[in-house]
């Protein structure tokens, strides 16, 4: 998949900027991965500027797979924001990143 990942090139798999989320194995929560670990901090994520960060990104995602911590790891097309802060480009991501869109003002929502 990183080599499917290119700045601005009509590939498969998503464009530059990316960062790596998945679920939590235990408590089924959307983590995100940062270079310390895994976050449920968004703002946190790690952002993959070139293509060897994001294989960096894809290989500890296999390793967080493989020790039993994550599922489901893949790669997001963010931007940044106004902060410089990665904010996902696809609708889907972007309701994964704010968590539940019922009551935002509890939970992960309002902590983040």
């Amino acid at each position: 998949m990183a080599g499917d990942v290119k700045a601005n090139a009509k590939t498969k798999g998503p464009k530059l900027p990316v960062i790596m989320t998945a679920n939590d194995l235990l408590e089924g929560e959307v983590v995100f991965l940062t270079r310390s670990g895994w976050s449920l901090d968004p703002k946190a994520a790690l952002v993959a500027d070139d293509a060897e960060t994001a294989a960096w990104m894809e290989e500890e995602g296999r390793r967080g797979f493989r020790e039993n911590r994550i599922v489901d790891p893949y790669l997001v097309e963010v931007r940044r924001d106004e902060a410089g802060l990665p904010v996902a480009s696809h609708f889907r991501e972007a309701i994964r990143q704010k968590g539940p869109t019922m009551l935002p003002q509890y939970g992960k929502q309002a902590e983040f």
